[in-house]
């Protein structure tokens, strides 16, 4: 009788009472047998380092984070044990990709450029339109007669 202990990396692992053995099938012709639960683990991570074939791709900063201004592009470089993703910067510098970070990147798509550089452009503008405001607005507290409280108080207690 075959009790399925568990679902380790996508595989099922299996006890048989009948030979006391734990128990792996990877494919039709690639199985693993042995009397420690250990032995099979390390034979699945084997059989998926061995045969996981990612391919590299790349990564933007995504523009609804405020990050997006550094345009950050990252070479997606492989997935841990653990599922977090390797990456590795322009410089060559390596890094990993926390779980929260996951959504503070989207994939570089061509067509995405032109909304970038429309975004660069609102930025733009926006600071332009800050600047002035700034400006307005310092103005108008020139023109304005402003006294402290503090600076009343002290004639009044001299």
């Amino acid at each position: 009788m075959k009790i399925t202990i568990e679902n380790y990396r996508g595989f099922d692992i299996e006890f048989d009472t009948n030979c006391e053995k734990f128990q792996c099938i990877v494919s039709d012709d690639n199985t693993k047998e042995s009397k420690s639960f250990s032995a099979v683990k390390k034979f699945i991570d084997g059989y998926k380092k061995d045969n996981q074939n990612f391919k590299p791709f790349y990564v933007v900063s995504s523009p609804k984070n405020r990050m997006y201004r550094k345009k950050e592009r990252l070479k997606i470089i492989g997935i841990r044990k653990d599922g977090r993703f390797m990456a590795e910067t322009k410089s060559g510098d390596k890094k990993q990709i926390s779980n929260h970070e996951l959504e503070d990147y989207i994939l570089e798509v061509e067509t995405n450029e032109r909304y970038f550089i429309l975004l660069e452009q609102f930025d733009a503008e926006q600071k332009a339109f800050n600047e002035e405001h700034k400006e307005k607005v310092k103005q108008v507290y020139n023109n304005m007669q402003l006294t402290t409280l503090k600076e009343h108080k002290q004639p009044l207690i001299d």
